[in-house]
């Protein structure tokens, strides 16, 4: 049984740098929760891509027609008793479809004392309506990828599933590093510039030296009191950092900046990773250690 496809809007095809084609069929909204058994390009079978929603398939060439297939429930021809114990003029051996219907309705017993006797029904085979007009593109995101912000074609202003494949932009890298950087070790403050500042990330932190150095600090009591007991604690080195993180990474398409989204927070995260190292004790964390002049020297 063939199920002719009524007209619809555009179809895309993606065409994979690796030689694959990539298809987005959704189900059609008429087959309801009828399983759909296979996918077909030009009669061969097309495999899933693995999206969660199970949209997305692939066939090893571009294909001139598209066929789904389609297995409907079994139908119920007929209602028969399952309990015989219970046959009387009230529950016959066998009831029509209407009948039990109009009986069910108002008595649940029905539903208890007969089962269906069922014929299977034909396949169902739907034709995707045509042409796919190609676009060069790779995988859609996944749902946990950095978001996707597409300047599209206005064609393609309610086609969410092919904003991937053209120029835009991945919004927040400054605010994903914002987290990413906090969490690393020795990092006391790290937030976006606001106010009067410049754009980016200003990171502050407190790092010891490779040999510990520490004082002795006076302890208060709750009047505020000098106490004769003191505590050691550990001096610190503070580093200060502005980061001209951008906000935005562009890119002709979601695969080419998302390469520039990955290395840029890899690089970033190494910067910060850099500053957080021991302080050096001869230079006192400074950086630099003073030019003593020789005849000064001892």
């Amino acid at each position: 049984m063939h199920h002719q496809s009524r007209p619809d809007f555009s179809r895309y095809v993606l065409q994979h740098p690796d030689g694959r084609w990539l298809y987005h069929l959704a189900k059609p909204s008429e087959f309801g929760a009828t399983p759909r058994t296979g996918l077909f390009a030009d009669d061969e079978p097309m495999t899933p891509l693995g999206d969660p929603r199970g949209q997305w398939w692939v066939a090893g060439h571009q294909a001139k027609q598209i066929t789904a297939v389609y297995q409907p429930y079994p139908k119920p021809v007929r209602y028969r008793l399952r309990d015989t114990s219970v046959h009387s003029d009230r529950y016959p051996n066998e009831l029509a479809v209407e009948q039990w219907n109009d009986r069910a309705e108002e008595d649940d017993t029905f539903h208890r004392f007969y089962e269906a006797v069922t014929e299977d029904q034909p396949e169902v085979r739907y034709e995707y309506p045509g042409p796919f007009l190609v676009l060069e593109a790779g995988e859609p995101p996944a749902p946990d990828a950095p978001l996707w912000v597409a300047e599209l074609p206005t064609a393609l202003t309610q086609r969410p599933e092919y904003q991937h494949c053209f120029p835009g932009y991945i919004p927040g890298l400054s605010a994903h590093l914002a987290d990413v950087i906090k969490k690393m070790r020795h990092v006391q403050y790290c937030f976006n510039g606001r106010d009067d500042k410049p754009a980016g990330l200003y990171v502050t932190i407190r790092v010891p030296f490779q040999e510990p150095v520490s004082r002795w600090r006076p302890k208060y009591g709750a009047r505020g009191q000098e106490l004769k007991s003191k505590e050691e604690v550990e001096n610190l080195v503070t580093r200060e950092m502005h980061l001209p993180v951008p906000d935005r990474v562009y890119g002709p398409s979601y695969q080419v900046a998302l390469k520039d989204w990955t290395a840029q927070v890899e690089f970033w995260t190494q910067v910060a990773r850099d500053a957080s190292v021991k302080a050096c004790n001869a230079c006192q964390g400074t950086g630099h250690v003073l030019d003593v002049p020789e005849d000064a020297a001892p």
